[in-house]
């Protein structure tokens, strides 16, 4: 990419805005001078580098380094052998290297939430000791510290001692020289290096001593005093010993540092490097800029992206900055742009091409993560409305010159964009031109975007495979563009709006639109109800994705809803069953209770009293049964008939033959049961050959314990007691497995076993309801019972 190119598409003043959040000019500089990434494997890494700076900035974490100095003047001395380095150039190379260890252990710390950044800052050289000998020599203020030797350590101290000598003795000079009124100069001055008076001339033989200048007026003279000499001068030699002393420890410090000079270089780099990084983070920040798909074939998709300059520029004004929305597949090679002037065509067209060249020079990009950007070798720009005076061309020649260039240097693997494509002269020779340019374009196999308001290029544009037309939308309401884009339709330039806005009367509109003809506004009208219909298909989508996102959300909410129902009504039951098992502890007490009574009193009496306290122990458990399982909410199944089913409380497997309202009837093998349908559990045939594989395996226990038919009881030959006692069973089976109604079988005959029957479940509190067997079913000879 050329710096026209850039320059045109206004990345340049995208790399300078980022520059400006860079802490050093190296770090600027290597912003600058950023070449563009082609290979995908290679790009992602630098882009997800800028990302997790993002995200360091984002949780409001500072730099562990607040300077970082630019360091390449020195590198560059170093070379030459015989070069020393000053104080504040060791400082600065002590601040790179401070820097950089700090960077990577920071980041070392946190390299599972930066392993991109940690994999670029681990290869900084992290040597201490150097580090360490120049902190020894030379202190914040970068000045050589008295301890950098023993030697200077020494020499300073003669000299404050000396100094202080000095001007002790000055000062008593000056009160004995100012007493006798022969000062010009009430101070001691610097001469030459020399401490001196200023008397006036006409005094100079007062005081012993050595001239060492005049004022420019003469009417002062500086002399040093003689008996201060001595003590100058070995002051300056102590001066001079200090200066060889201190030329001698940095040129120590300078060799060791020429011999770290390539891990010193080496660091430098990459602190440049980071820096860069760094910058484009703080941009990325400010332009809520994210990370996109880079995609490895042709598809090209924006989803919401902003112009960047636009948004740096218009960031804190009351200026509205418009999202781009643009789809290219693999398949569709050239997009036309047409519509409204100063509608927003040319922003289009420079968006796609600068955010392509930012995110190939390692930017994030401001627009939706779900966007997808291929890579491309080159951008090519081509500007309609440029004009070349150096070479004495027209607008039209520059333009064509610019369009020969790119069509010489594009590849299957390059974007063009050209604005205005071969406007500026006649419409026809302009259209067939650029039908030219768009075939060669196809030809080659690069990726366009271009603008027009060519009718003939936006009929052709529709018709030919590979290129698509594209609009930018018009409010006519208004008489303004939106600067929405709208893929699919040609643009109408909106020439005859844009009179009525500008307040051109009707007359004259009527008349130019008189020389359009029937066909042009035919063609104008068909473009505007088109574009409607679209408009109004595209709310209809949207009411459609908004009513789907709506439905979605009830649906989770009504499986969230039934869930914690499931898991109330799982705990009411272990609740109850809890409560049950409680209840069933106490009757085993009362009734272990009982038969200790029972047999404690003799005779009869106390086998009678036994079973009434029995029946009242049996009537208090089955009420509070009933009270618990009242309270227990049920998950009822939507059965119907011919469903397989499990009876829940007695493990039975069987078909639904009929639902009736609260009844299910069943048919388990040969005999019919009904329930209610809590009591059923769907299944399947496999697991029904399962449950009846279980059932045949355990049938030879149940036939043995009376329980291989729960709902029928055959009591003929029984005697009453007898009778009693397999009728309380029967309940307190049907009780337990939570059976509705059961048949008594007990013969006709005298009708004796019959009423003693009826009388025992008059009186049972668990017990809703009786009647004698129908035909069918028995007759009077049967009784059929309901809990």
């Amino acid at each position: 990419m050329d710096a026209v190119t850039r320059k045109r598409l206004e990345f340049d003043r995208i790399v300078a805005c980022a520059a400006t959040f860079s802490l050093s000019d190296m770090g600027r500089d290597a912003l600058a001078s950023t070449a563009p990434i082609l290979h995908r494997a290679e790009l992602l890494p630098w882009l997800e580098r800028v990302r997790e700076l993002c995200n360091f900035l984002h949780e409001g974490e500072a730099l562990p380094f607040s300077r970082l100095p630019d360091t390449r003047g020195i590198m560059t001395r170093l070379e030459l052998r015989e070069s020393c380095l000053e104080p504040q150039e060791l400082l600065d190379v002590h601040d790179l290297l401070d820097a950089s260890s700090k960077l990577r252990t920071f980041v070392y710390r946190h390299r599972s939430v930066y392993p991109e950044l940690y994999s670029l800052v681990s290869g900084l050289w992290l040597e201490k000791s150097l580090q360490y000998e120049i902190s020894r020599i030379v202190d914040e203020e970068a000045r050589i510290r008295d301890t950098a030797s023993d030697g200077l350590q020494v020499i300073r101290h003669d000299l404050r001692e000396g100094r202080g000598l000095l001007r002790r003795r000055m000062e008593r000079i000056l009160k004995r020289c100012r007493e006798h009124g022969w000062l010009m100069e009430d101070t001691v001055a610097l001469k030459h290096g020399r401490l001196v008076l200023g008397l006036r001339v006409e005094y100079k033989h007062k005081l012993q001593g050595y001239i060492q200048d005049y004022s420019q007026s003469g009417q002062t003279v500086f002399i040093e005093p003689a008996e201060v000499l001595e003590l100058n001068n070995r002051l300056q030699d102590l001066e001079l010993d200090e200066r060889r002393e201190i030329e001698r420890i940095l040129r120590e410090v300078t060799g060791r540092v020429r011999a770290e000079y390539e891990n010193v270089l080496h660091n430098q780099e990459l602190m440049a490097c980071f820096d860069a990084l760094y910058g484009k983070a703080c941009f990325a920040r400010e332009t809520s800029s994210v990370l996109p798909a880079l995609d490895t074939g042709r598809r090209l998709s924006i989803r919401n992206g902003y112009h960047p300059w636009l948004l740096w520029s218009h960031r804190g004004q009351q200026r509205a900055v418009y999202p781009l929305d643009l789809e290219l597949g693999a398949d569709e090679q050239v997009l036309c742009i047409s519509g409204p002037n100063a509608g927003g065509k040319s922003v289009a067209m420079k968006t796609v091409g600068l955010l392509s060249c930012m995110l190939q020079h390692g930017f994030l990009v401001p627009c939706s993560e779900s966007s997808v950007f291929p890579l491309f070798d080159d951008i090519f720009i081509g500007i309609g409305d440029e004009q070349s005076i150096e070479n004495d061309l027209s607008t039209f020649s520059s333009h064509l010159v610019e369009i020969r260039r790119i069509l010489h240097g594009a590849t299957a693997a390059s974007l063009v964009l050209i604005d205005e494509l071969c406007s500026g002269t006649d419409v026809g020779e302009g259209s067939a031109i650029a039908r030219a340019v768009i075939e060669r374009i196809l030809r080659i196999g690069a990726k366009a975007v271009v603008t027009t308001h060519l009718g003939e290029l936006k009929a052709y544009a529709h018709e030919r495979q590979g290129v698509v037309n594209g609009a930018m939308d018009f409010d006519n309401s208004s008489l303004s563009p939106t600067f929405r884009f709208q893929k699919g339709l040609p643009g109408n330039s909106f020439a005859f709006a844009m009179l009525r806005r500008l307040g051109f009367d009707d007359e004259l509109i009527a008349e130019a639109s008189s020389h359009l003809g029937s066909v042009g506004v035919a063609m104008e009208r068909m473009l505007d109800e088109l574009r409607e219909q679209l408009l109004h298909n595209r709310e209809l989508e949207s009411d459609l994705r908004k009513a789907q996102q709506q439905l979605a959300g009830q649906r989770e909410a009504l499986l969230k809803e039934r869930e914690e129902f499931e898991r109330g009504r799982r705990e009411a039951q272990r609740s109850a069953a809890r409560d049950v098992q409680k209840e069933v502890e106490y009757a085993r007490k009362e009734i272990r209770s009982i038969l200790r009574e029972a047999k404690a009193v003799p005779g009869g009496r106390g086998v009678e009293d036994a079973r009434r306290k029995l029946e009242r122990v049996k009537r208090e458990a089955w009420q509070k049964e009933a009270g618990i399982a009242g309270d227990i909410p049920a998950a009822v199944p939507d059965v119907q008939a011919g469903d397989l089913v499990t009876i829940v409380s007695t493990s039975t497997t069987g078909e639904v033959v009929q639902v009736q309202g609260d009844e299910v009837v069943v048919q388990c093998g040969n005999f019919r049961l009904t329930t209610s349908p809590s009591n059923l559990q769907k299944t399947s045939r496999k697991q029904s050959r399962r449950d009846e594989r279980k059932q045949a395996g355990s049938a030879g226990w149940s036939a043995a314990h009376g329980s291989l038919d729960s709902t029928r009881l055959d009591l003929r030959g029984m005697s009453g007691d007898e009778a009693i006692g397999e009728v309380e069973r029967l309940i307190d089976r049907m009780r337990l497995q939570r059976i509705g109604t059961a048949t008594i079988i007990h013969g006709k005959g005298t009708g004796a076993l019959r009423l003693r029957v009826i009388a025992f479940l008059k009186e049972h509190p668990a017990v809703q309801g009786f009647r004698l067997g129908e035909w069918g079913e028995g007759g009077a000879g049967v009784t059929v019972v309901e809990l």
